[in-house]
């Protein structure tokens, strides 16, 4: 029987992993600063990944957002509702007709 996927869990423990990983990326690019390395290939490759990774943390934040407002709404029944017939009405025919 395969594990339930908790969506919220994963989407959470992702943005985590990403966030130390743009941590790490942050120290590089500023040491890349202090060294005034700023036009070298590495720091410039760097810094792209950085963006590429903050755009990727943008994404998981708002897929979190609508997971959670998916789970928060309350299930929809897919049974079909029950119609109640109207009042029959009853012509009454005028003898004067």
């Amino acid at each position: 029987m395969p594990e339930e996927v908790d969506p919220v869990s994963t989407l959470a423990t992702a943005a985590e992993r990403l966030i130390e990983e743009r941590r790490a990326m942050a120290v590089t690019i500023a040491l890349g600063y202090r060294r005034r390395r700023t036009d070298d290939i590495h720091t410039s490759e760097t810094r792209d990944a950085f963006i590429a990774i903050q755009s990727l943390i943008e994404a998981i934040d708002r897929a979190l957002t609508h997971e959670k407002l998916i789970m928060s709404r309350k299930p929809v029944s897919f049974a079909v509702p029950v119609v109640e017939a109207a009042p029959s009405v009853t012509h009454r025919h005028d003898s004067r007709q």
